[in-house]
């Protein structure tokens, strides 16, 4: 493997793996479930812990698409495999523009709407509005991501990244995503880091 595809493999893998540790932080494990009061209390209670999430969102998302971009120059467009490539990695970074405009939304707006809540003065709508408002752009976000990964997972094994089966459970974990988001309006947004974090680690380990 020469450096510059192990540099891409890294970026793959590192992206997600560092964006994951504030993701996992004790406190902010039932955020995700929490009805919106209760949510608001444990970002009011953790804010510093709440910008680090959305920090790590961003960071692997940055990561992941430097990787992708480098592996599309490192094949090059002269093939089809390296134009199809290409194509996945621009389709990939632009769907991550949306999520980053939500994570910096979030990352401002959530402790904001959690001290007017803490100081008893309810957002009234307006804070509704808010807090509905990056929903569309969250929605973008996988759609246009989680189409580039079942475009990127068609294409890994004719471009010589990765093995079969793990182009096939990469394509099928984005399939899930997708469907999960189509039916419900709403997803995981981690679990569409898996699928390039496994590209990455097929690349290192030299599953191909």
């Amino acid at each position: 493997m020469d450096d510059a595809t192990t540099v891409a493999a890294l970026l793959l893998v590192i992206g997600p793996v560092l964006g994951a540790i504030p993701i996992a932080h004790p406190a902010l494990m039932r955020v995700w479930t929490a009805p919106r009061e209760g949510y608001l209390g444990i970002i009011g209670e953790h804010r510093r812990a709440w910008y680090l999430l959305n920090a790590g969102f961003t960071f692997a998302t940055l990561l992941t698409s430097a990787g992708l971009a480098i592996l599309a120059a490192v094949i090059g467009p002269g093939s089809t495999p390296g134009a199809l490539l290409l194509a996945g990695a621009v389709v990939y970074g632009l769907g991550g523009i949306p999520w980053v405009a939500v994570q910096a939304s979030r990352a401002k707006r959530d402790p904001l709407l959690a001290r007017l809540v803490a100081e008893g003065r309810p957002a009234g709508p307006a804070g509704s509005v808010l807090g509905e408002g990056p929903g569309g752009l969250f929605g973008a976000f996988v759609l246009v991501t989680g189409l580039a990964l079942v475009a990127l997972a068609a294409i890994a094994v004719p471009a010589g990244l990765a093995a079969a089966p793990v182009a096939i459970v990469g394509g099928a974990i984005s399939l899930l995503v997708l469907v999960v988001q189509i039916r419900t309006g709403d997803c995981i947004p981690a679990i569409l880091y898996l699928p390039t974090l496994l590209l990455g680690i097929a690349l290192i380990a030299g599953w191909r």
